[in-house]
């Protein structure tokens, strides 16, 4: 039975998520903030894949083949995704503004706040789509 030892440094963003561990389907544990735990991967298990899991999003899989007897594994929340892509959203109500105050006056400045409106909402359906298995990183120590 391999061993794995799981990590998670405390972070500001995502403390009151845990993070769910799988190999395949099946769950193994949650890591809550700052938490490090040792599991042992159960012998008809030691062929899949292992991936961290938050809410609809998650981490790219990595396979357990790869894992040494005693293997050290770090979940952590990727920080652009996580914390800084709240800023990017946060310039919608400038759209509006620059659509629907401004613009009336203006052509020029109706179309640029239409063009900034359709790159936000296509960033957003990216983060959730094209993305979203890349929320967590896991890493090996």
């Amino acid at each position: 039975m391999k061993k794995i030892t799981l990590k998670r440094p405390k972070e500001s963003f995502n403390r009151n998520c845990s993070y769910e561990i799988l190999v395949g389907k099946r769950k193994l544990t949650e890591l809550k903030n700052g938490e490090e735990k040792v599991v042992e991967i159960p012998n008809e298990l030691e062929n899949g894949e292992i991936k961290a899991k938050i809410q609809w999003c998650g981490s790219e899989k990595i396979e357990l083949n790869n894992f040494s007897k005693n293997e050290i594994l770090k979940v952590s929340g990727n920080k652009f995704l996580n914390k800084k892509s709240m800023y990017i959203i946060a310039l919608l109500p400038l759209t509006g503004v620059l659509m629907f105050g401004y613009g009336r006056e203006n052509p020029m400045i109706k179309n640029v706040g239409i063009s900034l409106f359709l790159v936000l909402i296509a960033f957003v359906l990216g983060i959730m789509t094209v993305w979203k298995n890349k929320w967590l990183i896991l890493t090996t120590e």
